[in-house]
């Protein structure tokens, strides 16, 4: 699982800011996987960041995975998916 978050955080290049890189890796490391996707949808929508259809898939995907994750914040990356 860390390493999908990993993943995600090196997949997006100047997208997080390293102190927000350092936030999800602080629930990574403590095994919180649910609050860090929580976490890094939440960043994504408050600053209207530009999710690409293979991030929001990948994000989906864990969602989908990980037990407690909010649906509806998952569903509100989508709406920000841009090609």
């Amino acid at each position: 699982m860390e390493a999908e978050f990993e993943g995600l955080i090196h997949s997006s290049p100047g997208m997080l800011s390293s102190s927000e890189a350092s936030e999800l890796r602080e629930f990574i490391d403590a095994r919180e996987y649910s609050m860090a996707l929580e976490a890094l949808c939440g960043i994504l929508l408050d600053e209207n960041k530009h999710v690409t259809p293979d991030l929001y898939y990948r994000i989906s995907s864990l969602g989908q995975r990980l037990d407690g994750v909010d649906p509806s914040i998952v569903e509100r990356v989508k709406a920000i998916v841009r090609r």
